[in-house]
């Protein structure tokens, strides 16, 4: 099985590193540019699973639908987390789109630690809800997630291991074949100890333009997996395994 991870930033990514993340002004439609790389990738990879993070679920925009209408990943399961910063009038959250059917969807929310900050300009922003997503396919239970960018709010994971708890929590529940994500840092297998335990990073490299190692396929240690990155136009890459 041919499984990916990808952050895409709300399908748009405007890339200007000279204003305050918060303060960036939000895209007012998304990006088909990058609609159109991520088909690409989809197809000349032949993927069987691609987990993203950060997509558009407004049903209106129709991004996951152009997506499975263009590639061979007509089965999906979705968990809408919050409002898209990045993207006018627009919800975000996780989506796992295969090319086998999808059976047994579980979705949950993180604790919110409420974080804030408040920027030169002025204005004060929120950490959004954030989540896991989880099913099963073709006998492999997969796991997608997107955990908080503490570093935005001027915070470290290491400061809200209630959070990690949480996730070890469900790691430990589920007992998933597979975990996917952008977890927003690069502490997570020292902070989750399920993951050290019984789990192995396939990609430890930096996976963001801005050099971080975000975004993984984890593995249980046992599992014969090799991975590799394709870069795109979103600000993360996109991580492939190929689980045998």
């Amino acid at each position: 099985m041919k499984v990916a991870s990808f952050n895409i930033s709300g399908g748009f990514y405007g890339g200007d590193e000279s204003t305050e993340y918060f303060d960036r002004a939000a895209a007012k439609s998304v990006d088909n540019k990058l609609l159109d790389d991520i088909v690409r990738i989809i197809n000349d990879e032949k993927l069987d699973v691609i987990a993203f993070q950060e997509i558009i679920t407004t049903p209106e925009v129709g991004y996951i639908q152009k997506i499975a209408d263009a590639t061979e990943l007509k089965y999906w399961a979705e968990f809408e987390t919050s409002p898209c910063n990045l993207v006018q009038d627009t919800n975000c959250g996780l989506v796992i789109l295969s090319r086998y059917p999808i059976e047994n969807v579980e979705k949950m929310f993180f604790p919110n630690p409420n974080l804030s900050k408040t920027t030169d300009s002025g204005n004060t922003y929120y950490s959004y809800d954030k989540g896991i997503l989880i099913c099963d396919i073709q006998s492999r239970r997969i796991l997608t997630h997107h955990n908080f960018p503490f570093r935005r709010f001027n915070s470290s994971s290491r400061e809200h291991q209630e959070v990690f708890d949480f996730f070890n929590e469900q790691i430990e529940k589920f007992a998933p074949d597979i975990v996917t994500g952008d977890f927003n840092t690069e502490d997570f297998m020292d902070l989750t100890p399920a993951l050290s335990k019984g789990y192995r990073r396939t990609i430890d490299d930096v996976t963001t333009v801005d050099g971080k190692s975000f975004d993984d396929v984890v593995v249980r240690k046992d599992a014969k997996a090799e991975a590799y990155m394709v870069k795109s136009l979103s600000d993360h890459f996109c991580v492939i395994c190929e689980v045998e």
